[in-house]
């Protein structure tokens, strides 16, 4: 059983990006970027001293800058690619947008409903094209699991259980990431990527329960069960484990007929049982690349990023705005795993 996840990239319309926000994640896109054809980082913004060293060893020419209004006043851009902490990505969106420029917006889309909401107006107004990050949704052995679902080969789906843990994330600057009022900690930067892909696969549930774990006022692990007819769906979230454990993603659905598996910690990572048969590997296929740029061959590590990157690209090239990882699609993450946050805090379930 092969699943393709290919992409033609052959135009040859050069785009030049500017990556607002250089840590872990801004260069993460770069090396995607970088294994595109025809695109140009021109710009980095960022004041940290380390990203002066990290955009010398990226091989990068573009030129940094120390805000994005300085980038934009003085750099010709076609797309804004903000990988900022979270309570800054709403003001980047609207301040990118109304400059006319293609936005890519790392998840979680905002920190609160209202600022999501204002930042996907300004996209509406200005006409961009705009994309968020939920990466699970491009990723191949998810989108593995979402073919085979369609398929009905299985039969019905009947229970969907998903789980992310990592150690404690060390590599955010100024410890951002364990900041309530800056990222919400592991319910909104980390377990939200499940909550996105079952939003995904199974539109939204009819309420959410939540229980979880929080160090200094901020959810470190979070467990919630999501409510939908004959489908029993849970998921968990969190970095609270030993700093040399690692990071895992893992699923099991189970269908009528089948059952389908993934665990990012075992190679294959992706295995079904179908009927009496015996459990295998199930085939798919890592993106493809036609570019003989420096990170050609050695592209599968980067999964989902290089998909939806990819994806968000040819939309512009092509003039098709983005179907997958929408601005609205991440508006409804967004507040549906503010429900589990609340659900946790008042020990109750929460409609939707």
């Amino acid at each position: 059983m092969v699943f393709l996840s290919y992409y033609d990239h052959s135009d040859d319309m050069k785009l030049r990006v500017a990556i607002v926000g250089f840590g872990f994640m801004g260069q993460m896109h770069a090396k995607v970027y970088q294994a595109l054809e025809n695109i140009e980082i021109v710009g980095v913004v960022d004041t940290f001293p380390a990203t002066v060293k990290a955009v010398a060893e990226y091989g990068l020419s573009a030129t940094l800058f120390p805000t994005l209004e300085a980038v934009l006043d003085q750099t010709a851009v076609d797309i804004v690619d903000i990988c900022l902490p979270t309570d800054l990505h709403a003001d980047a969106i609207v301040t990118a947008a109304r400059a006319g420029k293609h936005v890519f917006c790392e998840k979680p889309l905002a920190l609160t409903i209202a600022d999501a909401e204002r930042a996907l107006a300004a996209v509406e107004a200005a006409g961009v094209h705009f994309q968020v990050g939920q990466c699970i949704r491009f990723w191949p052995e998810y989108q593995a699991l979402e073919t085979f679902l369609k398929s009905g080969q299985g039969g019905c789906l009947t229970s969907l259980w998903m789980q992310r843990r990592a150690s404690k994330p060390a590599y955010s600057q100024e410890n951002w990431l364990h900041a309530n009022h800056r990222s919400k900690g592991a319910a909104l930067d980390l377990h939200i990527h499940d909550t996105d892909f079952i939003l995904h696969l199974l539109g939204k549930p009819q309420s959410v329960h939540s229980i979880g774990h929080k160090v200094d006022g901020v959810y470190t692990h979070l467990f919630t069960h999501y409510y939908y007819d004959q489908i029993a769906v849970t998921a968990q979230g969190g970095w609270d484990y030993p700093a040399q454990w690692g990071f895992q993603m893992a699923f099991q659905a189970v269908f009528e007929h089948a059952v389908v598996e993934m665990d990012s910690l075992i190679s294959p990572s992706l295995h079904i049982t179908l009927q009496d048969q015996k459990r295998v590997a199930m085939l798919f296929n890592k993106p493809v690349i036609k570019s003989d740029g420096p990170n050609s061959g050695n592209i599968s590590d980067l999964g989902g990023y290089y998909n939806e990157l990819a994806t968000f690209v040819r939309g512009i090239r092509t003039g098709s705005k983005p179907t997958i990882a929408t601005g609205p699609q991440a508006l409804e993450s967004l507040r549906t795993v503010l429900a589990e946050i609340q659900s946790a805090d008042e020990k109750r379930s929460i409609t939707l």
